[in-house]
């Protein structure tokens, strides 16, 4: 195929002609450049520049960013402004107060940016002693402010003021809310953690505390929650050590208050009301603040009762009669489920002897330390058994458990003619009190039945077969 030399030329000349009539706009749209702060997520929005450091690194780096088409270069100076801090709380209606100088150090007091480079780092330090010694009251805020050397590269209006809040962790005590007492080597302890409001990573923290003997302080308590609870006696409670060393990184630690069993014994009559530890926190680690000062233990008596799981006395019921088993419902385990409706029947047939003593182990689920034992009689037979032994233990081991006599002898009787009549099975006067000789610890109870007494269901004499009824056995206590 021929070319034509001429159409070629002309192809030629004009190709240079169209593209030199054609502008190079690629950057029109985009905005002249502009130094601030980094806002990528939207945050410097919401927290309007201000922004909360942990005090403990005693270090900050942050990024300062040039904006736009990259055509400039610049340079820009960080200073702490008052004046832009002043503007700042009459905008946003605040009132932070500038960090005393002396506290920190400008370490980069300028950035020099070419006109490639879009980021770099500043950074800022202070020492964590000169903050911590402030008043803890104040917001200080340290007011970094971007002043830019060129009239031509401004500082953001939006991104160019930062407030750093060097926040000092806050500690505090509270007891735990589930399983808050523990039974250790016989003790009763009320547990609990200190707690920091936000992890400390390069030291630990020393928490120390004591129980606060000034009896003000219940008073007070008292009048604020219209409670009438009593100050503890001297030695009532000890602290299980006198301080608790949270781990670096970590935020929080556990510490415990130990019962005087002694004590506690002899106040018994006191537990209605209640008595008040307070524990006050009296120093921590320099650069931790105390939130709260002091924590209120109250030591008062609460209904301890079933369901609980049995262990041992399952097979002391009228379901398992040996040679006229009765309704299966009939079982031991009725005998501490937690209702006084549900009566707890041994075996009833003349031919199936009941054997004493009737022994019982349940399982609480928890260590506790009865004041008071209550025994429930049922609507009828009343009466027939009132002799017990009662026992608690810290572990189970069948044969082998250790137990503590808490409770013995014949708890009171007094006929109770309306609960009769009336069938009604959880009549208030068919519950009796029965006094503890001692208090232990324990999580495990053993309820000894020892013999069965003659009253008016039974005849002049026990019934052949030492039959009776219970409602349910439980108790009140810690």
């Amino acid at each position: 195929m021929k070319i034509n030399i001429w159409k070629l030329l002309l192809v030629a000349m004009v190709v240079p002609a169209v593209m030199g009539a054609c502008k190079d706009d690629r950057n029109n749209y985009m905005v002249d450049d502009s130094i601030s702060y980094v806002d990528s997520d939207g945050t410097w929005e919401e927290a309007k520049g201000y922004f909360t450091i942990p005090v403990y690194d005693e270090k900050y780096v942050f990024p300062v960013v040039k904006n736009g088409k990259g055509l400039s270069s610049t340079t820009v100076r960080l200073e702490a402004s008052e004046s832009a801090l002043a503007a700042y709380n009459t905008a946003n209606e605040t009132n932070y107060v500038a960090l005393p100088e002396n506290c920190y150090t400008f370490e980069t007091k300028q950035l020099n940016f070419s006109k490639d480079e879009i980021r770099k780092f500043a950074t800022i330090t202070w020492d964590m002693a000169s903050v911590a010694a402030l008043d803890p009251d104040t917001d200080y805020v340290i007011p970094v402010q971007l002043v830019s050397t060129a009239s031509d590269v401004p500082v953001s209006e939006d991104r160019g003021l930062m407030l750093l809040n060097l926040q000092l962790a806050d500690v505090s005590m509270a007891l735990l809310e589930t399983g808050a007492t523990s039974s250790v080597d016989g003790a009763f302890v009320y547990n609990g953690n200190v707690s920091l409001s936000v992890p400390v990573s390069t030291m630990d923290v020393e928490v120390k505390y004591a129980i606060d003997t000034d009896p003000s302080l219940v008073d007070a308590y008292n009048a604020a929650n219209g409670t009438s609870f009593e100050a503890p006696a001297d030695g009532f409670a000890t602290m299980m050590a006198a301080s608790s060393v949270i781990k670096s990184g970590e935020t929080s630690a556990p510490f415990g208050c130990q019962l005087n069993l002694d004590k506690l014994l002899s106040s018994l009559d006191k537990l209605d009301n209640g008595i008040l530890i307070p524990v006050r926190i009296t120093s921590a680690t320099t650069g931790v603040n105390v939130a709260t000062e002091v924590v209120y233990i109250p030591v008062k008596n609460s209904e301890i009762k079933g369901p609980w799981e049995l262990l041992e006395g399952e097979e002391i019921g009228w379901a398992y009669g040996p040679t006229n088993p009765g309704n299966a419902m009939y079982t031991g385990s009725r005998l501490f489920d937690g209702s006084l409706t549900n009566e707890w029947i041994p075996y009833i047939n003349g031919n199936d002897q009941n054997e004493f003593p009737m022994v019982f182990v349940a399982d609480m689920g928890a260590a506790h330390i009865f004041t008071n034992f209550l025994i429930a009689d049922s609507f009828n037979f009343q009466g027939s058994y009132r002799d017990y032994e009662i026992y608690v233990s810290e572990s189970y081991d069948g044969a082998n458990t250790q137990w503590t006599k808490v409770a013995s002898g014949m708890r009171d009787y007094t006929y109770c003619v309306e609960a009769n009549t009336a069938t009604s099975k959880d009549h208030p006067d068919l519950t009796y009190d029965y006094p503890v000789q001692k208090v232990a610890v324990g999580r495990y109870l053993k309820f000894q039945i020892n013999r069965c007494e003659p009253t008016r269901d039974n005849g002049a004499a026990p019934s052949p077969c030492g039959g009776g009824k219970l409602a349910d056995v439980w108790g009140e206590g810690l």
